[in-house]
């Protein structure tokens, strides 16, 4: 995107746009100190806006791209891979709660194998992500205690149809199915309790294959105008 400025002030190139280090208010009441090339943000910079987004960090022809921060208004904050202005490749996103996700992303979506970690309680829940949604083994770990299961993205939780595994310290397993009760809450029905073997438990959450975002123009020269097509390749 085009700087459309109210001010700008910094390094111009031969045609007058803004190229080098400058910073700008923008006519939407944003603000921009950084680097620009022909006219629009490339390269590091800080972006701060009206309605109460800061990011900090690269820009690629107008788009946040490479490594960055962005903290919004509720107090929740991103740090990691951008790319085309999304969330893409690996992240942190620290939640206005204060739980934490650390994992994979693609084009805004948590995607691939990440781990969940809920503030309040401590729990921390590993597993998978697909689009945004939560599906297949997982790991949940509180203390030394942790339970392999699989999560169903249909209800929310695990998979009833399928075998748990409480691991405790690594000595004992204790195996069983998880079930709803009268009020919504787990039960457990144990089956067998044997000792800790690693060949025993459960599969692993697997990745996911994340797609390539491609940021090179229709254009072979670097030294666009930020308007051309991007290519997006999976």
């Amino acid at each position: 995107m085009h700087v459309s400025k109210l001010y700008y002030e910094g390094e111009r190139n031969e045609e007058n746009q803004p190229s080098g280090c400058g910073r700008a208010k923008l006519v939407n009441g944003d603000r921009y100190e950084g680097t620009f090339r022909r006219g629009v943000f490339h390269g590091y910079g800080t972006l701060s806006q009206k309605t109460g987004h800061r990011f900090d960090g690269n820009f690629r022809k107008g788009h946040k791209h490479g490594r960055g921060c962005q903290r919004y208004p509720d107090g929740s904050r991103y740090d990691g891979d951008w790319s085309r202005g999304v969330r893409h490749g690996y992240g942190v996103y620290r939640y206005a709660n204060q739980d934490v996700y650390k994992g994979n992303w693609c084009f805004g979506q948590k995607h691939g194998v990440g781990i969940y970690v809920f503030a309040e309680s401590g729990l921390r829940l590993k597993g998978a992500w697909n689009a945004g949604s939560l599906e297949g083994p997982v790991v949940l770990s509180l203390g030394d205690v942790k339970v392999h299961g699989t999560w169903s993205a249909t209800s929310g939780g695990l998979l009833e149809t399928a075998e748990s595994v409480f691991n405790f310290g690594c000595k004992y397993l204790l195996r069983g199915t998880m079930k709803r009760g009268v009020f919504d809450e787990y039960v457990w029905w144990p089956t067998a309790l044997e000792l800790y073997r690693l060949a025993s438990l459960p599969p692993e959450p697997l990745p996911v294959s994340i797609p390539f975002m491609d940021c090179r123009s229709s254009s072979p020269s670097d030294n666009g105008d930020g308007n051309e097509s991007f290519k997006c390749l999976v």
